[in-house]
Order: C-alpha cells, then sequence, then structure tokens
C-alpha cells in the first residue's frame, strides 16, 4: 500500500515556509484558498489555485509538493510526475523528496524505480518511517522477508502505531504460512489496541480455521461489544452455533433475532429464522420471516421455499398466489413452474396443473419429475394415451425405475389393458423392491385382472401386512377375496376400508359391504359385527391422554382439566386436576374393586356422588378394555344397528363406533360417544357425554397429547 506522507504538521509549516517565502500577497491568498478548497473537497479548483501559486511564485518547492500530494490523491499522474522530477531535482539531498518521488513512480506502476527512490530516502534518512514503510509494503507480495524486516524497523521508530504493525506483521507472516508467529503478532495486536477490530477478525478466523470454534465464538462474540450493529458479524455467529460443529438452534437464533431487529429484511437472518422454525413445525412463524425477506423479489429458491411453508401451513391459496406471482418474474424457471403445477392438482385445478407441466415439457423434455406428475394426472384423469407415453419415455431413460414401471403396469392392469405386459412390468417392480407394499398390491392386482385369484390372495396379503393402513389395498383385498367366494373375508375387508376412506369415497364400499352381507347367513353377523369392533377398539391397550371436562350440575357449569389412563390388564384411573397439574380428585378401578377421594359438593350427598362417580368409571373401564363386547349379540341380525351386551344396549354409529351406550341395570345413566377419529389406527372417541339425573358430564380428548405407543395393523 501508499502510505499518504501529507499531515496537519506538515500542511501548517507549509502554510507557514510558503507565507515567508511568497513573492508577493498574490500568491499567497491563491495557495491559501487551494488549501481551503482541498479541506473542502474542490481537489480540481484546489489544484488548479496551487498551479496559479506556482506561476507567481515558481521557486516554492511546498507547493510543488502540495500540489504534488493532491495530484496523486485524485489520479492526475502527468502533473504528479512532473512535479515530483522538480521537487527531486531542486534537493535530491532530501529523504522525503525522495519518499514523494518514489510514491508518485509506484503508482505509476514502475515498482524498481519506487523502490529505488525509497532506498534513497532510506539511505539519506536511516530514520525516515514513510521511507521504510513504503519499502515494506512495496515488497509485501514479493519480498516477504525483507517486508518483514523493514516493519519491525518501523515498528522501532513509531511504537505509538504498534497496533497497526503488529497486525501488518501477522499479514506477512500468513503468507509465509508461519502460524506461530501469525498468532503471536495477532495477539500482540490485540493487546496493542483492544478497539482495533481487524487485527481480532483475523484472530477468530484463525481460530475458525483450525477448527477451535469454542475459541473463535469467544473472539466473535467479544466483537459484538465493539461491533454491536454490524449484522455480518452476528448472522457468523448465528450461523457457527447452527453448524454441526456446535447444533446449538437456540443459541443461534438469538444472534440471527439481533440481526432481524435491526434489518427485517435481511436475507440471512430472515433465511435462518425461517429454517429454525421449520425444525419446530411452526410453518406460520418460518413464512412470516421469509415474507419480510428482500430476498423474495430476488431469488426464485426463496419464493419456493416461502410456498412450501404456506402449503405446510394449510394456505394453499396464498401458495398458489405467490408461485403465481414467481412465474411471471421468472418465467424461465422451470422449479417455479413445476411447483405451480403441483399447488394446481393439490386444488383440483386439474387441467391447469396439466397445461403447466405440458409447458413445462415443451422446454424441457427429460425434466422427470414433471413428465411424470403429468403421465399421473392424465392417467388419473382417464387420459390414458398420454399417460403411457410419458411413463414410457421415463423408462426408455431409466429402464429400471421400479416406481415408474409398477405406475405404468398398475395403470394398464386397472383398465384390463395388456395385462400380460403389465404383470411383466409389475413383477420386475417388485424384484427390484420386495418390501414395498404398494408394488406387491399391483401385482396381486394384476392377477386379479387375470383371474389369477390364489396368487392375487398371497400377494395382497403380503401387501397389507406391510401397508396396512390403506383403503385401496383393503378395497382390493375384498374383491380378491370376493371372486373366491370368501364372503366374511371380503366383508371384513370392505369394512375396514371404509373405515380408513375419506368420506366422499364411501358409497362404492357401502354397496360391496350390502352385496356380501347377503351372502353370510344372519346367524354369523353378531360374531363378525363384534370381531370387527375389537378390529379397530383399543381393547386393553396401554392408553392414557389429557382430558377437559365439562360438568353441569342444577345450574352450575365447572370446566376441568384431567388425566385418563387404562392399563392392562384390567386398571383404570381418572384424575382432575389443578394448576401445575396439582391432582384435585381421582378415582381408580381394578376389577371390581373401586378407590376414589373423598369429595364435597354443594347440594350432592358424598354417598350419591360416590355412587355415579363409580358408574360412569366403570363403563369408562369397560369401554377402554372392551370388556362391554363381552357376550355381545346383534338384536336382529344384519341391517341392525343394536348390540345387547349382558346388562347394556350398545346403539352403533357410522364405520362400527359406537354411537351410543346405556346400561340396563341403571337406565338413568347414559353414554354417548362422538367425534371419533383413526390413532395409530385405533378408532378412538374424541368425545364422551355421560348423563345422569340433574347432573351431566362430558369428557374431551386432547388429540394431541395422547399417549398409545402401539400400532394396529389391523391384519387378522
Amino acid at each position: 500500500m501508499i502510505k499518504k506522507i501529507t499531515s496537519l504538521v506538515l500542511l501548517v509549516l507549509i502554510f507557514s515556509l510558503t507565507a515567508a517565502r511568497a513573492a508577493d500577497k498574490s500568491s499567497y491568498l491563491h495557495f491559501m484558498n487551494g488549501l481551503i478548497l482541498e479541506r473542502k473537497g474542490s481537489f480540481d479548483s484546489a489544484l488548479q489555485e496551487y498551479k496559479t501559486t506556482m506561476l507567481l511564485d515558481p521557486q516554492s518547492v511546498f507547493v510543488y509538493k502540495q500540489a504534488l500530494n493532491l495530484a496523486l490523491h485524485i489520479g492526475k499522474m502527468t502533473e504528479a510526475e512532473e512535479w515530483a522530477d522538480y521537487v527531486v531535482q531542486s534537493d535530491s539531498t532530501s529523504a522525503e523528496n525522495w519518499v514523494l518521488y518514489g510514491s508518485v513512480q509506484w503508482a505509476k506502476g514502475d515498482i524498481d524505480a519506487a523502490r529505488s527512490a525509497f532506498e534513497k530516502a532510506a539511505a539519506l534518512d536511516n530514520e525516515n518511517s514513510d521511507a521504510i514503510y513504503q519499502l515494506a509494503s512495496l515488497l509485501s507480495s514479493k519480498n516477504p522477508d525483507k517486508a518483514i524486516e523493514y516493519l519491525k524497523r518501523y515498528l522501532v521508530l513509531k511504537p505509538d502505531e504498534a497496533a497497526e504493525i503488529n497486525y501488518q506483521l501477522a499479514l506477512l507472516y500468513n503468507v509465509k504460512n508461519d502460524s506461530a508467529a501469525m498468532l503471536k503478532h495477532l495477539l500482540q495486536a490485540k493487546d496493542d489496541d483492544s478497539m482495533y477490530v481487524q487485527p481480532r477478525y483475523m484472530l477468530a478466523n484463525y481460530y475458525e480455521v483450525k477448527n477451535d470454534t469454542a475459541a473463535a465464538l469467544s473472539e466473535y462474540i467479544e466483537l459484538i461489544a465493539l461491533e454491536g450493529n454490524n449484522t455480518e458479524l452476528l448472522n457468523h455467529i448465528g450461523e457457527i452455533y447452527s453448524s454441526p460443529a456446535v447444533s446449538n438452534l437456540d443459541e443461534a437464533e438469538k444472534y440471527f433475532a439481533k440481526t432481524y431487529a435491526l434489518d427485517k429484511t435481511n436475507t440471512a437472518a430472515c433465511f435462518w429464522l425461517s429454517v429454525i422454525s421449520e425444525q419446530r413445525r411452526d410453518f406460520a412463524a418460518a413464512a412470516g420471516y421469509l415474507e419480510t425477506s428482500k430476498d423474495l423479489k430476488e431469488n426464485p429458491g426463496t419464493a419456493l421455499r416461502l410456498s412450501y411453508y404456506y402449503t405446510q401451513g394449510g394456505h394453499y391459496d396464498k401458495a398458489i398466489i405467490l408461485l403465481e406471482g414467481g412465474h411471471k418474474r421468472w418465467p424461465d424457471n422451470l422449479e417455479i413452474s413445476y411447483f405451480l403445477a403441483l399447488g394446481y392438482d393439490d386444488t383440483h385445478k386439474t387441467s391447469r396443473a396439466a397445461e403447466l407441466l405440458k409447458g413445462i415439457l415443451a422446454k424441457n423434455p427429460d425434466y422427470s419429475e414433471a413428465r411424470l406428475q403429468y403421465a399421473v394426472i392424465s392417467e388419473r384423469e382417464g387420459d390414458m394415451p398420454s399417460a403411457e407415453e410419458s411413463f414410457r419415455y421415463l423408462l426408455a431413460k431409466d429402464p429400471d425405475n421400479a416406481n415408474i414401471l409398477n405406475y405404468l403396469g398398475y395403470a394398464l392392469a386397472d383398465r384390463g389393458l395388456k395385462l400380460a405386459e403389465a404383470e411383466d412390468l409389475i413383477d420386475k417392480a417388485v424384484k427390484a423392491d420386495p418390501a414395498n407394499g404398494a408394488y406387491a398390491d399391483s401385482l396381486a392386482w394384476v392377477h386379479f385382472r387375470q383371474g389369477k385369484y390364489p396368487a392375487a390372495r398371497k400377494e395382497i396379503n403380503a401387501a397389507l401386512n406391510i401397508i396396512c393402513g390403506d383403503a385401496i389395498l383393503w378395497g382390493h383385498a375384498g374383491d380378491i377375496y370376493a371372486a373366491e367366494s370368501d364372503w366374511r373375508g371380503a366383508w371384513r375387508a370392505y369394512n375396514i376400508a371404509l373405515v380408513l376412506e375419506r368420506a366422499g369415497k364411501k358409497k362404492d364400499f357401502q354397496d360391496k359391504i350390502k352385496n356380501a352381507r347377503k351372502r353370510i347367513p344372519d346367524a354369523e353377523a353378531s360374531a363378525l359385527t363384534v370381531e370387527l369392533m375389537k378390529t379397530f377398539g383399543l381393547n386393553g391397550r396401554d392408553f392414557s391422554a389429557f382430558v377437559k371436562v365439562y360438568a353441569g350440575f342444577k345450574g352450575r357449569k365447572i370446566k376441568l382439566d384431567g388425566v385418563l389412563r387404562f392399563s392392562p390388564p384390567d386398571s383404570f384411573a381418572f384424575t382432575l386436576v389443578g394448576p401445575l397439574m396439582a391432582p384435585m380428585w381421582k378415582i381408580k378401578i381394578e376389577g371390581d374393586e373401586v378407590a376414589m377421594d373423598a369429595a364435597s359438593l354443594n347440594n350432592i350427598n358424598e354417598e350419591t356422588f360416590g355412587y355415579w362417580s363409580a358408574l360412569i368409571g366403570t363403563e369408562l373401564k369397560d369401554y377402554l378394555s372392551g370388556g362391554f363386547l363381552s357376550g355381545a349379540v346383534l338384536e336382529n341380525g344384519w341391517g341392525s344397528d343394536i348390540l345387547l351386551s349382558g346388562s347394556r344396549k350398545i346403539y352403533l354409529g357410522d364405520d362400527f363406533g359406537v354411537k351410543k351406550l346405556i346400561p340396563l341395570k341403571e337406565k338413568k345413566l347414559e353414554v354417548a360417544f362422538g367425534d371419533y377419529f383413526l390413532k395409530n389406527l385405533y378408532l378412538i372417541p374424541a368425545t364422551m357425554d355421560f348423563k345422569i339425573p340433574f347432573f351431566s358430564l362430558k369428557v374431551v380428548l386432547d388429540k394431541s397429547q395422547i399417549n398409545l405407543q402401539e400400532f394396529n395393523t389391523l391384519v387378522p
């Protein structure tokens, strides 16, 4: 680097000496005006004033020096060189003059002439710090050892600049790959001036490169005290905390949040805060951070990420609007177009999705994801020629792709087309991935279409042992069992498919259930119905859940929290809790033994309360254990929606859930079940209403806080 020579002291000296030597008042005034203009930044005007001064007083070397420095500063190299020549010719014994001359030659790019001039200056005055510093700077790239030698000489002359010189020495030792010396001078620079940040950044970076993450973090965090608003520094600390070496997202978040508070458009902070929120499954927060990022309008990848957050949060319309905007802004970005097509398909805008995918394929026929999606949509919409064309195009590129082999094979088999080829395609997929239940189902289905029912039955049972929670597979099983006249198996399979299927697609299964039921004697209806209910029931599995309890008594309404638990083989507990989950009241039933805390309620007898509590608890225990179905029979065979079970009457709801249960010994008690949902493929009621004289009780399960470890396979 070129060290600037002019200083305030030099200017004062020039001012005084020039004033003394100026030929007349006019030259003095022009020089002074030049100084003022230079201080104001009017460099061209200042230089013109200096030239005028030279004309009026051509012997004033000080004016030439001032003009020379300014010319160097503003890049007027012709004038600078002319005046440098004049200065050294006027006094070749001045070290200062040779430093000025060398600076001009360096600026011109004549390194040899510059070095020669600086060496003359140093020879004339071995304590001329400017000459020594310029030599160190000049030699730093070509001869680091010599540069180090000069810097050390300069440090002796200028100990007040120790921090800067030690930093420069560290840079040179780094060039020499002398890490120990570099570290020594960085630490010394830090000690010399703790407010000087450059060596501290270099020190932190050194620790980081050496994988001493703790030391690097310590240095960077100390720098925060000096540069608390430095967003790059804050982000870098956050990135270190989020790196695999540290993996502390909570700490990382603190620093990214500080950047975000300073600048809500900061690209790095918005990105990392969104990623951290994504890891917590907080997609609303993740989307909020990306929405403010300045990168959103510049980077299609950011728009895609934000659209993903919208879809994960269920905001499909916002995702599509964003992607439509991105499609207009980046019409040639096929990834944006592809995900927009997926969005259209998800929101049932199928024709728009297909057209967009066709446009993508026109631009890039080998965009495999887009071609596969186009094939899938075409097949689903009944355009088998287009689907088959795209599937075969993909197979030509990747003939062993099991997923595409299965897709095409199943699409053909489902329509009864080219069954031999379909079997061959699917068989290749199964051999490539024998543990894939979907492929096993496809093979079962093509064999069903071919009339190979024993093989189809074997394969569908294998598929169900892998994938037990898919309505389509159970529907296929029902069809295969029915083809073999196994009407009991078909009836069961269709009913399982009915429970698993979405509401809008249940009718086909309902019709098939009625058809199968006609082939099964009434005498078997009760056993089959009870067995199917047990298939979806908890039947004594270890189960617990947080619940809300709503009680009503003589116009009073009470809302409490509770915990419901069943532990095998026969233990039921129900606890009402207060603040901080402190138990308030508890009932526990094991077998026929009932234990409960004493309860004191206004306007109700404790004995009466205990009686009804025990009865309600018993009904809950028997429901969770499955004991309520013991000996149950349908009241009137097929078509009946009432089961009689010992001392209970059970009213069946849709999908074999219990709608209502009435203990016959105590007809004043009625239990209503509702809002069924599947948890681990067990059918569980979210609400249980108990009604007795002058009292009502509703228990609502918190679906997000259920403990159920076992997973229902549904396979007998």
